[in-house]
Order: structure tokens, then C-alpha cells, then sequence
């Protein structure tokens, strides 16, 4: 489900960490991130927490560039949860 990065330009400046085992870092949304690949036996933990004010509410995205992800989103969860699209589960955007 990666959907890429428009006019990115390679000359931004970088900033790479150096992590410990154990160590956390948080992102915000907007910021561009990634990592190289893991190069362990292990596996990377990760956690992607969305807030979402009471005053939000539903938006169609039927005939808009996000219907794409939404369509991807209703198979992921259909897949992983056993929930059919069209069954009151909602892509909010």
C-alpha cells in the first residue's frame, strides 16, 4: 500500500539515526520517513496511531483519487478481519 511521494527532490536534507535496540522514535504524519532493510533475524515492531476529532466526519471519496486506497483498505480488512466491504466498516479521509 504505498502510493509514493510527488516531486521529491533528492537534494532534500536528511537526518539519519542511529538506534539502539529498545530504542523508539515517533514520526509525524507528514513528515517523509523509511528506513533500509532489516538486516536482523528479527523483526521491526511497528505502531501507527491516527487521532481523530469528534467534529470529523464521513467524506465519499466515490470518483476521487482516494477511492483507490480506499478499495485497498476494504481488502486488507477483509482479508486480515474477515470484514466485507459494504457490512457499516468506513474509510474516514
Amino acid at each position: 500500500m504505498y502510493h509514493g511521494i510527488q516531486d521529491y527532490k533528492q537534494d532534500n536534507n536528511r537526518v539519519h539515526l542511529v538506534m539502539e535496540k529498545g530504542d523508539t522514535v515517533f514520526f509525524h504524519p507528514l513528515l517523509i520517513h523509511g528506513s533500509g532493510r532489516n538486516k536482523t533475524q528479527g523483526f521491526r515492531k511497528a505502531i501507527s496511531c491516527h487521532f481523530a476529532s469528534s467534529d470529523c466526519h464521513y467524506i465519499n471519496v466515490k470518483g476521487t483519487s482516494q477511492e483507490i486506497i480506499q478499495r485497498e483498505v476494504e481488502e486488507i480488512a477483509e482479508k486480515q478481519y474477515g470484514l466485507k466491504s459494504g457490512t457499516g466498516f468506513q474509510v474516514r479521509a
